[in-house]
C-alpha cells in the first residue's frame, strides 16, 4: 500500500500536460448561431477534456469544408454540403447534427406579383456557393435561369430593391426586415420535400482514423455547451455581446435563441442526434437533381463514437507511475513486480467490465429503437383514416392552427379545399356501404397522390375531406381543385364486375382572405362547399364574402 502511495505522489508532482491547441472553422460571423461552443470554451468544457479551442469567423466567399479539408482548421461547422461531398469523394466526416431542419430560406420581396417561388424565374437572386441546398430547391421546382449576383449579407439591397431575392437563415435576417416593417416573403426548401439538416459539426476521415478518442472527446465537450446555451440564452447573448462582438443587439441574438430552439428540436431530439437513413436520402436528393453520380456512396460520412476504443481515464496516470518505477527501478525493483502484476490484472478486470457494459449498451440501443418504432406506428395509427389511410380529423384539427401560425410569421398564402362525394348516400342505398367504402378509397388515392410534400390530405368524415395547401393562391388552389373533380368524374371505381362513375363538389377558402383561424378557415370553406351543391353539384366554388354579408 505505501508503494502504491509513493506512486500516486510521483504521478502528480509531474507536470500536467499542456492544453491540445484546436481551431474551430464557423460558417458565419459570430452571433447566437455558435452560443454552444462559446459555452463550452466559456465553461471550461473544452479545457477539461484537455483542449484550448480557438473559433474562426468564416468570411462571405468562406467554406468551411474547403478550410478544414486543406488543413487550416481541426473542426468545422458545416450543413447538407457534407453530404454532396462525401458523395464526390471528399473524406468528411460528420460528428453532430446542431439543428434538425436547415434554417436556410430565400427572402423576397411579399407584394400582388409574388405569389410563389415560381415568380422568381429571371430575376435577381444572391446566393451562397455553398448553398447547395437552395440550388436544389431552385432545380426541383423548375427554376433554370436567374440572375445571380454577388451576395452583400445587407437586408437593405432587398428592401431598397437591388435585389429580388436573397439567401438568408430563418434565425437571422427575418428579425431585421420585421423591424422595418418590411413586407417579406419566405420560401423555403422544405415545401418541396427537401427537409435537410441544419449546422452540422464535422472534422476529417484523417483525424477519427488517427485520433479518435480526442475526436470523441472534442464532440462530447461541444454538446455540453449547446445543452448548457440552450438552457441559458440570456447568459450566452451577454457573453456573445462582451467577448464577441456587438454586431447584433442583445434582442436580435435572443430573437435567433429562440427560433434556433424550434428548429432543433429539443424537446423531441437530443442534441447532436443524426439518422444515417435521412444523410442518404439526402445524398438521394442531390443524385435526383443530377448534382452527384447516381452510384454515389456516403459510406463513412457519419462518426459513431461508439466505435472509438478510448483509452480509460487511469492509464495516464497509470503511464506516469510506471515510469516513475523506471526510474525507481533500481530500488524496489522486486516489489514493483508484484504492483505490476496487480495492475495487469486491474485492467483485464476493467476491460472485461467495459466490454460488458458496452455489449448491454447496444443491446438496450436495439429495445431504446424497438420502443420508438412502435411508438412512431401507434401515433401514426392515431393520426389516421383506417380505410383511407389519408390523416384524420383530430390530425388535421391539431395541425392548421400550426400551419397558418407558421403562414402569418414566414408571410405566405394558404388554402383550405372542403371536398364531399355527391349522392353519396343514394350510392350507399343503391349498392351497399362496401361499394361506398370503394369511392371513399378511390378519392383518398387520388389525393394522397397528387398532394405535394407539404400539402395536407385528410378523410374528415364520412364522404367529407379536406385538403391543406401551404403556399398555395387562391387562384391556384382552384385549379388544383379543378383537376381534382374532372379528373375523378372520368374515374371508374370497380365493385365486382359493376363499373360505377359518380363526382364530387368542392369549396375553397383561403388565408388571409377568408380569416385567420382555423374554424373561419373551414366555416368558409363549408359555406363554398354548401353553394357548390346548391348550385347543381359537381363544381368548384371559391369563398366569396361580400355576396354572403349582402344577402344576410
Amino acid at each position: 500500500m505505501r508503494l502504491v502511495a509513493v506512486l500516486w505522489l510521483l504521478g502528480a508532482a509531474l507536470p500536467a500536460a499542456a492544453l491540445e491547441k484546436v481551431s474551430l472553422q464557423l460558417n458565419w460571423k459570430h452571433q447566437f448561431q455558435f452560443a454552444g461552443y462559446y459555452a463550452a470554451i466559456e465553461k471550461g468544457y473544452y479545457r477539461d477534456a484537455g483542449f484550448e479551442v480557438t473559433p474562426i469567423e468564416a468570411g462571405p466567399d468562406a467554406s468551411p469544408v474547403d478550410a478544414v479539408l486543406e488543413g487550416r482548421a481541426d473542426y468545422g461547422v458545416g450543413a447538407s454540403e457534407l453530404a454532396l461531398r462525401r458523395g464526390r469523394g471528399e473524406p468528411v466526416v460528420a460528428l453532430a447534427t446542431i439543428l434538425q431542419h436547415s434554417p436556410l430560406v430565400l427572402l423576397a420581396r411579399r407584394d400582388n406579383s409574388l405569389g410563389s417561388i415560381h415568380d422568381l424565374a429571371g430575376k435577381r437572386l444572391m446566393l451562397m456557393p455553398h448553398e447547395t441546398e437552395l440550388f436544389a430547391y431552385l432545380k426541383r421546382e423548375g427554376i433554370e435561369r436567374y440572375r445571380p449576383l454577388a451576395h452583400s449579407f445587407d437586408a437593405r439591397d432587398l428592401i431598397e430593391g437591388r435585389t429580388d431575392a436573397v439567401s438568408a437563415y430563418v434565425t437571422d435576417e427575418p428579425f431585421v426586415l420585421q423591424r422595418a416593417k418590411f413586407p417579406y416573403a419566405a420560401f423555403s426548401p422544405r415545401s418541396s420535400g427537401i427537409d435537410f439538416y441544419g449546422d452540422t459539426l464535422f472534422t476529417t476521415e484523417r483525424l477519427t482514423q488517427r485520433r479518435p478518442e480526442r475526436v470523441t472527446a472534442f464532440r462530447d465537450a461541444s454538446l455540453r455547451g449547446w445543452r448548457y446555451a440552450m438552457d441559458h440564452p440570456d447568459e450566452m447573448a451577454d457573453l456573445i455581446l462582451a467577448k464577441y462582438g456587438r454586431r447584433h443587439s442583445r434582442e436580435h441574438l435572443l430573437f435567433e435563441a429562440a427560433e434556433m430552439r424550434r428548429l432543433m428540436q429539443v424537446h423531441l431530439v437530443e442534441i447532436g442526434h443524426m439518422l444515417p437513413g435521412r444523410w442518404q436520402h439526402i445524398a438521394e436528393t442531390y443524385a435526383e437533381l443530377g448534382m452527384l453520380p447516381a452510384d454515389f456512396s456516403i459510406d463513412g460520412l457519419l462518426w459513431r463514437p461508439a466505435q472509438a476504443r478510448a483509452l480509460p481515464r487511469w492509464v495516464l496516470p497509470g503511464f506516469l507511475g510506471a515510469l516513475a518505477c523506471v526510474l525507481l527501478a533500481g530500488i524496489v525493483v522486486l516489489r514493483f513486480r508484484r504492483v505490476n502484476a496487480l495492475l495487469a490484472r486491474e485492467v483485464a478486470e476493467r476491460i472485461e467490465a467495459e466490454e460488458a457494459l458496452r455489449a448491454a449498451n447496444e443491446q438496450l440501443q436495439v429495445q431504446i429503437d424497438e420502443t420508438r418504432r412502435l411508438q412512431s406506428a401507434l401515433h401514426d395509427q392515431a393520426m389516421r383514416d383506417g380505410l383511407t389511410g389519408l390523416f384524420n380529423r383530430r390530425h388535421l384539427d391539431e395541425t392548421l392552427a400550426r400551419e397558418l401560425a407558421q403562414a402569418r410569421q414566414e408571410g405566405y398564402p394558404l388554402a383550405l379545399v372542403m371536398i364531399d362525394v355527391d349522392h353519396f348516400k343514394r350510392l350507399n342505398d343503391t349498392y351497399g356501404h362496401q361499394a361506398g367504402d370503394e369511392v371513399l378509397v378511390a378519392l383518398g388515392k387520388l389525393l394522397a397522390e397528387e398532394a405535394r410534400a407539404g400539402d395536407i390530405a385528410c378523410r374528415y368524415g364520412g364522404e367529407e375531406f379536406l385538403v391543406v395547401l401551404p403556399r398555395m393562391t387562391l387562384a391556384q388552389a382552384r385549379d388544383k381543385a379543378e383537376f381534382w373533380r374532372t379528373f375523378f368524374a372520368g374515374l371508374g371505381v370497380l365493385h365486382g364486375e359493376l363499373t360505377m362513375h359518380t363526382t364530387i363538389s368542392l369549396g375553397i377558402a383561403g388565408y388571409p382572405d377568408h380569416g385567420y383561424s382555423a374554424d373561419e378557415l373551414k366555416q368558409s370553406a363549408d359555406l363554398a362547399l354548401y353553394l357548390s351543391k346548391h348550385d347543381g353539384r359537381n363544381r368548384t366554388t371559391v369563398f366569396e364574402a361580400a355576396p354572403l354579408l349582402q344577402d344576410a
